[in-house]
């Protein structure tokens, strides 16, 4: 599978995410995700174009006039893949952001997203220094987020 077996799915999703119509909202979905698509959010798991539906009304509400993008390329292996994503205003500054794993059925449709919102948190202090990237003080990768904070 290639990076194009993500994106052609993607792009009816995220015109769904645009879309206020429901009727036309529920014709993207089905070009891009299969019936019993599922959507992992924080909170709850959306599944079928009715409850997908839903949530993107619901997204419209909490976000009015912004728009779901993609936020990088897609890193994928198989019938998976993993992508970086933001919501953008109406004046194109990123809100929120996060990361999404995009799982593709056999006919190349969307059967699952699992989204991930926020940066990604440090290590525990607790975590075994020889498990984790070294930190070289006052070096840029001391910042990095892979690393674990060291007082």
């Amino acid at each position: 599978m290639e990076a194009t077996a993500f994106f052609l799915p993607l792009k009816p999703y995220l015109d769904a995410f645009a879309e206020r119509e429901p009727a036309r909202r529920l014709d993207l979905l089905a070009n891009g995700l299969v019936p019993d698509a599922e959507i992992w959010g924080p909170k709850r798991v959306f599944t079928g174009y009715a409850e997908i539906s839903e949530k993107i009304e619901g997204f419209h509400k909490n976000w009015p006039e912004c728009r779901l993008v993609m936020a990088s390329g897609i890193i994928y292996f198989s019938n998976a893949g993993h992508f970086a994503k933001a919501i953008v205003g109406s004046d194109g500054s990123v809100l929120a952001s996060g990361h999404s794993v995009v799982e593709l059925a056999q006919d190349g449709r969307i059967r699952r997203i699992l989204a991930f919102w926020g940066p990604q948190p440090p290590l525990p202090e607790s975590w075994p220094a020889h498990h984790s990237v070294p930190v070289l003080r006052g070096s840029p990768s001391a910042a990095s987020p892979l690393t674990r904070h060291s007082s």
